[in-house]
């Protein structure tokens, strides 16, 4: 049994997160109390440019360093870019643009849409693409509740906004 500095609260050893250092080989804080600091933490630095985009340099660094670029021509992906060239283009000639916001999504496929692109968090990203359809014949999407094609940009991320602001993760 041990005490946790920050609740007060005796827990038994296995509340504590390990740690060869620690004269009882253990941390003094418990593993919740651990877990709200660092939950805390992540949160202030969210709201610092300078951290966030540290930690983007760090992630491309990460990237070339192993040569994930690649490490990612597997079968699966060429047979994606097969069935949707249009979406291999896109992201190509998007590929220069400097991106602040970490994703690019594009709203339309069409070739005079291809530098058109909505930066979006990775996480809501994925959100998003639960809510769409892509419809190959117009190479733009669709909402999947009533079908209606997203055919300008506002109305793509209206679209996209609602969804992450309304829909359960």
């Amino acid at each position: 049994m041990k005490i946790c500095f920050k609740c007060q609260i005796e827990k038994s050893l296995d509340e504590f997160y390990k740690h060869p250092q620690m004269p009882d080989g253990h941390l003094n804080k418990c593993k919740s109390c651990t877990k709200k600091d660092v939950k805390n933490r992540e949160e202030k630095l969210k709201l610092n440019d300078d951290y966030i985009e540290k930690e983007r340099k760090r992630g491309r660094e990460k990237y070339h360093k192993y040569k994930y670029k690649t490490k990612n021509t597997s079968a699966p992906c060429q047979k994606y870019r097969k069935d949707f060239p249009e979406k291999y283009k896109a992201q190509i000639k998007s590929a220069k643009i400097e991106v602040l916001l970490g994703n690019r999504h594009h709203w339309s496929y069409n070739e005079e849409h291809y530098l058109d692109i909505i930066d979006i968090s990775f996480k809501d990203h994925k959100k998003a693409h639960r809510f769409i359809i892509y419809d190959r014949e117009r190479m733009m999407y669709r909402r999947i509740d009533n079908n209606e094609l997203l055919d300008t940009k506002e109305k793509h991320l209206e679209w996209i906004m609602w969804c992450i602001k309304n829909k359960e993760n």
